[in-house]
């Protein structure tokens, strides 16, 4: 039955390559077949999970891609797909007809909320977290209910990858009995002293509760933290992005170009380094590793408007660092500015329309008398404008926009260059209408 079923389904995983269609179909499609087909497979000695609210699919190609260039044949979920269904799609196309795995290393990017399910199957020796924050809170619910799936795929034979900036995968290590691996950056040029808001996810210690103090924040609760009354604090970091230049400092030895310049790419490029350290793979040659490898992301795109600068910041909606990484930019430039912020839609997933994650979001460090304009624009722009009233910024700078197609006028209306805080889609629109290169 489970080579029929195997083959059956690498049939379709042909078809549909054919046809330049990927996704999870053949997978669910084969468990639909033999619903114990994963107890068919033979893992390869390396299989590691990767996963996080932020920041997973990138950690998860750069070590891929990083173990590739090292000699590793590597089966990766590159494209997506990173339930249950896509983890056997991936197993499938990747084995041979007695089960086992035809890669040296197995790579798998996983959704927060099915890590407990996925590990049942994919059993992982490594599992890296990028960190964990509050994001698509009516698909997620609380960030607790996020901790808990992540810690319940956790045994003792795990050796756990984390970001030790962040409270809460330290919180997750402690509680952890294998072995521990951490990452992190120093104090750097973008982060600020201590964070700005209390709509934190994890602002307390999971010891004593007392509220935490930092010495420096990179973004939203990550940073340099400690507990004023007990020992709690950011551990001791393993691999740790010691200074930031046009290269990427780790261990203040290794050092990797920077052709990314967003603050949480740079925790994604460590975690990919420790991650190989922790396999063995030379130092060296990750850093050569690495420096091959182009990441998409850049903190913005540049274009003029009738003599204006024009920066898009594009953000993810339901998850507020994102955004914060923009904001944060934005504060630190001086000089008369124009902002546009909103988006048209909350999730292309689920029909709810919370808007419950914009007071995450930092609009206090936009108290600036810089400003010359606030638009809020799209269908939730009354909502948004709300929020930047609260933030104490300026009701009189405050500019409804419900139209995208309108913003031109509101822009001609305004001084000082423009920056575009937008989420993934209509940045794209916003692009398209105001540009002129």
């Amino acid at each position: 039955m489970h080579i029929f079923t195997i083959l059956i389904t690498k049939f379709l995983i042909f078809i549909l390559n054919m046809l330049k269609r990927g996704g999870s179909l053949p997978g669910q499609l084969a468990l639909k077949l033999d619903k114990h087909l994963f107890n068919y497979f033979k893992m390869p000695k390396i299989v590691i999970m990767v996963t996080g609210s932020s920041g997973k699919t990138s950690t998860s190609y750069l070590i891929a891609q990083a173990l590739e260039k090292n000699g590793f044949k590597v089966a990766h979920n590159r494209s997506g797909n990173n339930l249950t269904y896509g983890l056997a799609t991936l197993l499938i196309k990747n084995t041979k007809l007695n089960g086992y795995i035809k890669a040296d290393a197995i790579v798998f990017e996983t959704d927060e909320r099915y890590t407990k399910q996925v590990s049942k199957y994919l059993k992982p020796n490594y599992f890296v977290v990028t960190n964990i924050t509050r994001d698509q809170p009516p698909r997620h619910g609380h960030y607790e209910i996020v901790y808990n799936c992540i810690k319940d795929a956790l045994n003792e034979n795990t050796h756990l990858i984390v970001n030790g900036d962040d409270p809460l995968t330290l919180k997750l290590s402690l509680e952890h009995n294998g072995k521990k691996t951490y990452f992190g950056l120093s104090k750097h040029k973008d982060t600020i002293a201590y964070p700005i808001t209390n709509a934190l996810d994890f602002i307390y210690c999971s010891k004593c509760h007392t509220k935490l103090k930092y010495k420096y924040v990179s973004f939203s609760n990550v940073g340099s933290y400690y507990c004023p009354n007990c020992d709690f604090k950011r551990p001791n970091i393993d691999f740790e992005i010691t200074n930031i230049s046009d290269e990427l400092t780790i261990n203040k030895k290794y050092k990797v170009k920077q052709n990314t310049d967003i603050v949480y790419t740079y925790y994604n490029i460590v975690a990919a380094f420790a991650t190989l350290a922790v396999l063995g793979v030379d130092k060296n040659k990750i850093t050569l590793s690495l420096n091959d490898i182009k990441l998409s992301e850049k903190r913005y795109d540049y274009l003029t408007y009738k003599n204006r600068d024009c920066y898009i910041l594009s953000g993810k909606n339901e998850n507020a660092p994102s955004y914060n990484q923009a904001i944060n930019y934005i504060s630190k430039i001086k000089e008369k500015k124009t902002i546009v912020f909103g988006f048209e839609y909350i999730s292309l997933r689920y029909p709810y329309k919370d808007i419950s994650w914009l007071y995450d979001i930092d609009f206090e460090l936009l108290k600036d008398e810089d400003i010359n304009s606030f638009v809020c624009i799209g269908p939730y722009a009354y909502d948004i404008a709300v929020r930047a009233k609260l933030a104490g910024i300026n009701p009189k700078k405050i500019k409804i926009c419900l139209n995208l197609g309108d913003i031109k006028n509101y822009l001609d209306d305004s001084k000082g260059n423009i920056y575009g805080i937008l989420n993934l889609g209509t940045d794209k629109k916003f692009r398209k209408i105001v540009g002129e290169k």
